[in-house]
């Protein structure tokens, strides 16, 4: 049996410190964004109740190793499905398919991926756009990167003059933007066409069959009508209004 099938409840890894996608509030402890919501109406769809859930904090870079640890009982926090990935945890069917792109200040002279040449390229451990920046190095003299630990960490690389650029997908991007105190000082480059889409999936340890049904069958259901759709929308709109 399932551990959730015999405490009736859900552990949910997802990120703390993207606003819009993953957050928590430091001064009520609050966790909110896109992904959080998707997990409450998942857990609606399973449990007819929003609240039969629990987060917990992970990293790109942790995510998976928490999963077959058991520490969660599923990932919900921007995980790609990629085939290596999928050799180590069960998949749920993409509940969003998104692009890599670039966040970068206002007015830099970065307008396109072969602009990052000599540039230091911020990318969060663990990650898919790690992965594929290191992969493109070799066509892109002097390029370094910065690693940090956490997605939220590429933006404060470019704060603190440390990084010319942050890679990671669009909707992470979009998001820290958005949540920033000055979304007006950088600007969005896609360079999806650079490399393939990156489709998100919910994750669970391999075998479990049950809870991966159940999931495929919640989200599907949110998908056909466009409730995932608009959990995202509400995202960027509380982001707009901070």
């Amino acid at each position: 049996m399932d551990r959730f099938q015999s405490n009736g409840r859900l552990i949910a890894g997802v990120s703390f410190d993207i606003p819009g996608m993953g957050y928590e509030n430091p001064q009520t402890g609050a966790i909110t964004g896109f992904e959080p919501d998707l997990a409450r109406a998942v857990s609606e769809k399973i449990f007819g109740s929003p609240d039969r859930l629990d987060f917990f904090q992970v990293t790109d870079a942790e995510r998976i190793r928490d999963l077959q640890e058991g520490r969660v009982d599923v990932i919900a926090s921007q995980l790609t499905i990629t085939p290596d990935r999928a050799e180590q945890v069960d998949f749920s069917t993409p509940y969003c398919v998104t692009r890599e792109g670039l966040l970068v200040p206002k007015g830099s002279s970065i307008g396109c991926f072969e602009d990052l040449k000599g540039k230091r390229i911020a990318v969060t451990d663990g990650s898919i756009s790690l992965r594929r920046m290191r992969a493109a190095l070799p066509s892109l003299p002097g390029a370094t990167h910065v690693i940090t630990p956490l997605s939220a960490g590429n933006l404060a690389a470019i704060d603190r003059g440390e990084a010319d650029a942050a890679s990671n997908d669009m909707i992470n991007l979009t998001l820290l933007r958005a949540g920033s105190t000055h979304p007006e000082r950088y600007s969005l480059i896609d360079i999806g066409d650079r490399f393939d889409p990156k489709p998100f999936g919910m994750a669970v340890r391999k075998g479990h069959r049950t809870l991966l049904g159940l999931l495929n069958q919640a989200i599907e259901s949110l998908k056909a009508c466009g409730e995932i759709d608009r959990l995202l929308d509400n995202a960027l709109a509380r982001l707009a209004r901070h």
